[in-house]
């Protein structure tokens, strides 16, 4: 069963709370009102929260793999 999450984003960007299955756990899937989708696990989504953070702070990394 899936649950919607309030965002801060308002109308942009919409969080539905679902189960993953026994590998994966609870997930979140975010949705962009663009019909575009990301679906993260717990971890991943507290990865990619950290690296947004370090984005939003002006503190992130380049990368030149």
């Amino acid at each position: 069963m899936a649950t919607d999450l309030k965002s801060r984003n308002g109308e942009q960007v919409q969080l539905t709370r679902f189960w993953g299955g026994e590998q994966r756990g609870t997930c979140v899937q975010v949705n962009t009102h663009w019909n575009e989708h990301v679906q993260l696990t717990r971890e991943q989504a507290k990865q990619l929260a950290q690296d947004l953070m370090d984005f939003a702070n002006k503190k992130e990394v380049e990368f030149f793999g």
